[in-house]
């Protein structure tokens, strides 16, 4: 992600949660992952948003997801929960953020974009790591792969 140098102090630093969902499903034969252009940025990611209060993190990626491209979760992988951090400016102030990933099937590849994005793609793994915009998104899909193929053995 993004890392902008700036002058701002600590006492300007601003920590957010975010969680979201590595949304994937199979199709004739395939394991297609669902990506997600930005209308901020234009860039390619995953589905993710805020953690509002009194909102488990789970939780919150279930709502992300169905607010972002009106999918449901057809079932998580257990034991796939990644961490990404990284910093930004907003408003002068430095934005210190924390997004919990989930993995998920999810119940169809019928996407409803909202309003905060600009297109979607359900892409092959190395199609989608090409698609990434952020070497931090590279390194989540790549620990997918790795768990999903785990699990096919």
């Amino acid at each position: 992600m993004p890392r902008e140098e700036n002058s701002t102090s600590p006492e300007d630093s601003v920590q957010e949660v975010s969680a979201g969902v590595i949304s994937f499903r199979v199709s004739s034969g395939e394991r297609k992952y669902l990506l997600l252009k930005h209308a901020s940025g234009g860039h390619w990611s995953f589905p993710k948003g805020h953690v509002e209060p009194g909102e488990g993190r789970r939780e919150a990626a279930v709502r992300e997801l169905h607010e972002e491209t009106g999918l449901s979760i057809s079932s998580f992988v257990r034991s796939f929960r990644e961490e990404s951090r990284y910093s930004f400016t907003r408003c002068k102030k430095r934005i210190n953020k924390l997004v919990i990933y989930f993995l998920a099937d999810v119940s169809t590849e019928d996407v409803e974009l909202s309003g905060e994005h600009l297109d979607y793609s359900w892409k092959v793994y190395e199609r989608a790591l090409d698609r990434l915009t952020y070497e931090n998104d590279r390194n989540l899909l790549n620990r997918a792969e790795s768990r999903l193929i785990e699990l096919d053995r």
